[in-house]
């Protein structure tokens, strides 16, 4: 039984955490961030990763950072004078990732002059507050100021998610895509134009590369040559750095699998036409995970003023997850926000639902598969001793209503609470 004083209200208990940020906040960013507290996480039902059967009534234990304890109340003890957080009601799981991200609105501009508090805002209201404690940018136009931004994260006096970035992204010969003029993509017309680019990027300090298979300009869809994706692909990989692609259609998928790329940023619906068994084929040999972003064609539909239900490009572009998911193929979840202004996921989750995704295929887009496919399945992705302390505090069940996991109540990463909001908003 539970001694009722080591238990604190989480109002408090959220008081003392925020207040602790907010001081060291406000400190001079030379001096270091302290280790996180020791924790305790109680009364959750805890989803360990996307196939273990569910704790109920879980205790989970957090020392510096890590996961030191996973179990029932009957379990785990809670050692003496122990901070408690009462998760009752609530379901856990491990932190999200979300593998389609930008940092290209203003208000991100300057990374390393905004004030603490404020950046801490803008990243708790477009990532941390949807339970997002990895982030994948794929595509800055100002890769220094992004490389800034993640900086100021990393001294852990502003609390955020860990970010990887695919730097500045390239384009086929006259390829620069129509939605985003008047800006202008770097385009890459050689292989040694191509390989030259990533290198650039890589020294620079990207995690990753981006390019379009194939880019619509709005007057046509421009497919990249496939030695100048080659060229790309090999310097990327020789320093083991993933590949992304733009795919558009049915020839961007093509030529991304054939190009050795990694990961579609997009389902490709744009030529209405679903992924047929040598298509996915195809994607599966090649070892092509898919981003499915299908919130993105409801938003930009939406944009257009077109109703957006049963639209034949919505529905394309859930028939091909569907297919991709059905034949075993690797799902990472990602939105495009930041370039979709309306931050929240939730419709994310309901179209993967609705394309006939289960709770725990779109549990594992979540988290076990991105760490994989990253190399983090070692540190991060499951609710389990010695991982890194990466977790998601949700108010309702998504295996009941895949809605509830952009319904958070705290996010923690490596220990650090990044958001919490105890009662709904």
């Amino acid at each position: 039984m539970l001694s009722s004083t080591r238990w604190l209200s989480p109002k408090l208990l959220i008081l003392l955490l925020l207040l602790g940020s907010f001081l060291l906040a406000q400190a001079r960013v030379t001096q270091p961030a302290p280790a996180p507290a020791d924790l305790a996480l109680v009364g959750a039902k805890i989803y360990p990763d996307p196939e273990a059967t569910p704790i109920l009534d879980g205790v989970v234990l957090l020392r510096q950072g890590k996961i030191t304890a996973v179990g029932t109340a009957q379990q785990v003890r809670i050692p003496a004078s122990t901070p408690v957080i009462d998760c009752r009601g609530m379901i856990m799981t491990a932190g999200f990732w979300n593998c389609h991200v930008h940092f290209i609105e203003p208000k991100w501009l300057g990374a390393d002059t905004i004030a603490a508090p404020r950046l801490s805002r803008q990243l708790q209201q477009m990532l941390t507050r949807y339970g997002f404690t990895y982030a994948f940018d794929l595509a800055t136009l100002d890769l220094r100021n992004l490389l800034r931004l993640r900086a100021r994260i990393a001294t852990g006096l502003v609390p955020g998610p860990t970010i990887f970035s695919t730097g500045e992204p390239f384009t086929p010969p006259a390829g620069n895509p129509a939605y985003i003029e008047p800006l202008k993509l770097a385009e890459a017309g050689s292989p040694e134009q191509a390989a030259q680019h990533v290198q650039s990027q890589l020294t620079a300090g990207a995690d990753a590369i981006k390019m379009w298979s194939a880019s619509p300009t709005g007057r046509e869809v421009v497919p990249m040559p496939l030695a100048i994706m080659r060229a790309a692909v090999a310097v990327a990989h020789a320093q083991q750095k993933p590949v992304f692609a733009h795919p558009t259609n049915l020839l961007g998928v093509s030529l991304a699998a054939q190009g050795g790329v990694d990961i579609l940023t997009h389902v490709a619906p744009d030529d209405r036409r679903v992924w047929d068994a040598q298509t996915v084929q195809a994607m599966r040999a090649a070892n092509l995970a898919l981003i499915p972003t299908l919130k993105l064609f409801k938003w930009e539909l939406e944009q257009a003023g077109i109703p957006p239900d049963k639209n034949i490009l919505l529905q394309v572009g859930q028939q091909q997850l569907h297919v991709f998911a059905q034949a075993g193929g690797e799902i990472l979840f990602g939105t495009d926000v930041g370039y979709m202004r309306d931050y929240s996921p939730a419709d994310e989750y309901l179209l993967m639902s609705q394309a006939g995704l289960s709770f725990s295929q779109i549990l594992a887009s979540l988290t076990t598969a991105p760490a994989r496919r990253f190399g983090r399945a070692a540190q991060t992705g499951k609710v389990a001793k010695g991982m890194s302390a990466d977790l998601v505090i949700l108010r309702r069940d998504p295996a009941t209503d895949v809605r509830a996991f952009a319904d958070v109540a705290y996010t923690l990463h490596q220990g650090k609470l990044l958001y919490s909001q105890a009662k709904k908003e």
